[in-house]
């Protein structure tokens, strides 16, 4: 009464006849016979006393309304051989059927038979036999229906079963090259490994597409359950070795050498032993592929609480895709069978858990794009910030090469030609004199000159390095003054300051000195003939403010600013006619920068101008 038009196929599971250790043919049921019953599908071993190793015959006879045509009847993979008649003619037939343990041959076959139109009664002989498998029989489910619909359904599972070993073995090649692209990349490997066992168990199992057999037909069959087998025990170490690498700082080490141990001698009994012996520890490798899933969750639990990002993630792909491999389990256990038709468990369960794993890597490589771009852009302001430093540092050196080459060489060369004409007798003594205040002023100013260019360059090379002592600033102001007193007598300046009290500090001398003496030149060099220059002396609570005031030539805003950079201008005139560089007020005003102090200008074109000082105080 099935539609197979509407309904589309029908299973043929249920209750069907049963003869142990016989090999029954139609002729043989032309007699009466005594049936047991066996449920189909289901090994005969897991039903009865039967022992797994041996044969028997299923006998099922099928009524069709008659009326039905175009039908196909498609019966899976029989362990390990099997003949099929239909309605007393062979119709298929998968390795060699035979008692003789010798002569009965396996083979991974399943059959697809057509029904001829309007038959109404169908007589099933099916005759197994096992001496390879650890399971026995009919362990699929068959299907009778429409030819169109049967292929559809096997297109269908082949698909869906090619589509999950295409997803993993090309997860595989992924995570393979993740491996030796990364120095610590061992986890790869191991879920490489994984996803290969996955791909090949999918290609080889009971529902799956078979393709790997029908590829290469006379591989044995015992060499394809092997591949299966080793598979499914060699992820019972794969699996903790991937998560023990993954968190190797949180992961404990000796739950590793139990699950390796296990692994190794259950894939060493695949290798030397046949397929119903080693078949007998799957439930070895099902309590300890359980322990491996608690030894995750409390590794990587481990490694959340100690602060890794990463494990948040990876503990929610493990999660997850434990409900398949546990209902996986169960399906195949022998201890709790659970009768779930769903064949698609394990790989759904590797590919949920893949996800996770691709987003974490690329939510990884998201960061270190962003990250990468973030570099180049400082990179480029780095670069931009060393190109005009090194713009900064040619201009100081073409200028520092000015000063050697000019204001250091000429006054040099007057010295060396006075004192040449002096000893050959071109001029006397009183003539001699009379050029001993000029050579005096060039030698204070070139002295100050080559005091400034080491001060600069030391700070350049090494930074400004504070040297802190107690001095009193009034002696040091009056010992300056002393440097200068023969230049400012040329030019009958007078220094004025009404300083009372004496001023003890702690702060660094040196630099006092050098800001003082270039102070005193510079208000020399810009005063007119006869005129004051006036000093000043204050303290703060923090800071020792100094003003140097001249009532000079002053400056305009141009030359204000340039005196003060170290690309000012190379040389300055004098009321005088005397030459500079405009480099000690430039190198002062660093020096009192890099220490927290500060020099400021204040000047009137035509009036002077007047320096103020702050020097910190240590």
């Amino acid at each position: 009464h099935h539609d197979f038009v509407t309904k589309g196929s029908s299973d043929l599971s249920g209750i069907w006849e049963f003869y142990y250790n016989q090999l029954l043919t139609p002729k043989d049921f032309e007699q009466p016979q005594k049936p047991e019953w066996i449920a189909v599908p289901g090994s005969w071993h897991l039903q009865g006393n039967y022992d797994r190793m041996g044969y028997a015959t299923y006998r099922v006879r099928l009524h069709l309304s008659g009326e039905q045509s175009g039908l196909t009847l498609y019966i899976p993979v029989i362990n390990s051989a099997a003949k099929i008649w239909m309605n007393g003619d062979i119709v298929a037939e998968a390795g060699s059927v035979s008692p003789d343990r010798n002569s009965y041959k396996p083979k991974l076959l399943g059959s697809v038979i057509s029904i001829p139109g309007k038959v109404s009664d169908i007589e099933l002989i099916v005759q197994a036999v096992n001496y390879t498998n650890y399971n026995a029989g009919i362990g699929s489910t068959p299907q009778l229906g429409r030819s169109s619909t049967i292929f559809w359904d096997l297109n269908k599972s082949n698909g869906i079963e090619n589509f999950f070993a295409g997803s993993l073995a090309s997860m595989f090649v992924y995570q393979l090259i993740l491996y030796f692209l990364y120095h610590r990349g061992k986890p790869h490997l191991w879920l490489a490994l994984i996803c290969l066992g996955v791909a090949l168990r999918a290609l080889i199992v009971h529902g799956g597409s078979f393709l790997l057999p029908n590829l290469f037909p006379s591989v044995p069959w015992e060499i394809w359950k092997k591949i299966e087998f080793g598979s499914v025990y060699s992820s019972v170490a794969f699996f903790p070795l991937y998560v023990y690498y993954l968190f190797i700082e949180s992961a404990p080490r000796k739950p590793i050498t139990f699950f390796v141990g296990i692994a190794s001698l259950l894939f060493l009994t695949v290798l030397v032993t046949p397929q119903y012996i080693y078949g007998n520890l799957l439930e070895v490798a099902h309590v300890s592929l359980l322990l491996a899933f608690f030894y995750a969750f409390y590794s990587i639990t481990k490694a959340w609480r100690a602060g890794n990002k990463d494990a948040k993630i990876i503990l929610f792909g493990v999660a997850a895709s434990f409900p398949f491999i546990l209902i996986e389990i169960l399906k195949n256990s022998v201890l709790f069978p659970v009768n779930f038709e769903f064949m698609y468990m394990v790989e759904m369960g590797v590919l949920v858990f893949l996800l996770f794993q691709v987003y974490l890597l690329a939510n990884h490589q998201a960061k270190s794009y962003k990250s990468l771009e973030s570099m180049n852009q400082n990179l480029e302001m780095v670069v931009t910030e060393r190109t005009s430093e090194l713009v900064k540092a040619n201009s100081v050196k073409d200028k520092l090469l000015s000063v050697m080459s000019h204001d250091i060489k000429s006054p040099l060369a007057f010295l060396e030609g006075t004192l040449h004409l002096y000893n050959k007798g071109s001029i006397n003594r009183e003539e001699f004199n009379q050029f001993t205040h000029q050579i005096e002023s060039d030698l204070s100013k070139t002295n100050l000159l080559v005091e400034n260019i080491l001060h600069w360059t030391a700070s350049q090379l090494h930074g400004v390095k504070i040297k802190v002592s107690k001095f009193d600033v009034l002696e040091v102001i009056k010992q300056n003054l002393l440097l200068f007193e023969t230049i400012a007598a040329k030019k009958r300046l007078t220094f004025k300051y009404n300083i009372e009290h004496h001023f003890e500090i702690n702060g660094d001398r040196n630099i006092m000195n050098l800001v003082l003496r270039n102070l005193l030149a510079n208000a020399i060099k810009f005063s007119h003939e006869g005129g004051e220059i006036d000093i000043q002396l204050s303290s703060g609570p923090k800071s020792l403010v100094l003003e140097v005031k001249d009532h000079g030539v002053g400056m305009n805003s141009a030359t204000l600013q340039a005196i003060l950079s170290i690309e000012g201008p190379l040389s300055t005139v004098g009321t005088d006619q005397e030459k500079g560089t405009g480099l000690g007020l430039a190198i002062c005003r660093d020096y009192l920068m890099k220490t927290g102090g500060s020099l400021t200008v204040e000047s009137l074109e035509g009036k002077g101008s007047t320096f103020v000082v702050e020097f910190p105080l240590a």
